[in-house]
């Protein structure tokens, strides 16, 4: 059943193909008149038609759009679901994120820019800045200081 199902679509197919030629290679004045003949707005016929592409466009568009929007929730959940491992005291979180600078440089004026400078850092902001390190993996590269005393 399934071979003559595909043999009827290719079949529609290449009827489709061949009315779509005729009507591509067709003076537009012969398809005016045709379509007059036929009892049929030539203006009205395409407004209709460009309202269903517009639609089909927007439905394909949304459906682009909810794929994408279900994607960004399943690797929000995932980074979020991540279990993030700090030190436990604000001195030694701090030392973290000193850490963190030592290797990455870079990172401490995206870090320190707001607050002015790594020292009037509060540690509710360290502790924030080290769970976006957290999220973006850059804390993998870095080992939090030992925790012995």
């Amino acid at each position: 059943m399934g071979k003559k199902a595909n043999n009827e679509s290719e079949r529609l197919g290449r009827i489709l193909d061949r009315i779509a030629d005729d009507i591509a290679t067709a003076p537009g004045s012969e398809l005016l008149d045709d379509a007059r003949q036929d009892g049929r707005d030539p203006v009205q016929t395409a407004a209709k038609v460009k309202g269903l592409l517009r639609r089909a466009l927007k439905n394909h568009q949304r459906g682009l759009m909810k794929k994408s929007q279900e994607g960004y929730e399943r690797e929000v959940a995932a980074i979020r679901s991540r279990p993030i491992e700090l030190p436990q005291t604000p001195q030694r979180r701090r030392e973290l994120l000193s850490a963190v600078f030592s290797r990455k440089p870079q990172l401490q004026a995206a870090f320190t820019f707001q607050n002015r400078g790594f020292s009037e850092l509060t540690d509710e902001d360290v502790e924030n800045h080290l769970r976006k390190l957290a999220l973006l993996g850059i804390l993998d590269e870095v080992k939090p200081p030992e925790e012995n005393e």
